[in-house]
């Protein structure tokens, strides 16, 4: 028997529900209306359910987004280009990064979220360091797992540096012949980039 399908009031309430974490709410509405319905609500900006739960850390939510919606729900972007994973880390929700690197890709996770980038061309370690101050804990985790799964020890020497037209990259040690300027931490890299960010809005 088919779904019967949801008014625009009781999409506009599941997404409310994703962001206030009614986990029971989410599971009940999947189950009345079905999962591909709960994938496709948007709020005006384009937000999904999984925008929701990621930007304000709901995990249990998640986890049962993640077991039930498909596979492309996870790399959808919202209109700013942005997809669920940038708005935890924008958020440092690194719970919900991690929640969304373990689910294989084959069903839409795994590293490849990480290297997604947004419409600013930035992927989820940029983003976290061009968030400012709050934001070590989650671009921390970031670095060190795509050291780990890309080949790394447990001891890198990674440097974030910042390149002469202002792009922030990660780097391994120091690259030669390049006169880009590294900077060593985390914390240095994230008030660079918010001396970035204020002048910007000056010149704006």
């Amino acid at each position: 028997m088919a779904k019967p399908t949801p008014t625009q009031e009781e999409l506009d309430d599941i997404l409310l529900s994703a962001r206030f974490g009614e986990v029971d709410e989410i599971k009940a509405f999947g189950e009345q209306y079905g999962w591909d319905a709960l994938a496709g609500a948007r709020d005006e900006r384009g937000n999904s359910t999984l925008h929701m739960a990621c930007g304000n850390g709901h995990l249990d939510v998640l986890q049962v987004l993640l077991e039930h919606l498909p596979a492309a729900a996870l790399q959808a972007t919202n209109e700013a280009g942005s997809p669920p994973i940038h708005w935890a880390v924008l958020n440092n929700h690194v719970a919900c990064v991690s929640a969304l690197v373990d689910v294989p890709e084959a069903r839409g996770g795994g590293i490849q979220l990480l290297h997604q980038k947004n419409a600013a061309d930035r992927d989820a370690f940029a983003e976290a360091i061009f968030a400012g101050e709050g934001k070590e804990e989650v671009a921390g985790w970031i670095e060190g797992f795509l050291w780990k799964a890309e080949g790394g020890d447990d001891n890198p020497n990674i440097k974030v540096t910042e390149t002469e037209d202002g792009e922030v990259k990660m780097t391994v040690g120091e690259a030669e012949g390049s006169d880009d300027k590294p900077i060593d931490s985390v914390k240095d890299i994230t008030a660079k980039a918010e001396n970035l960010e204020v002048a910007d809005k000056q010149e704006a």
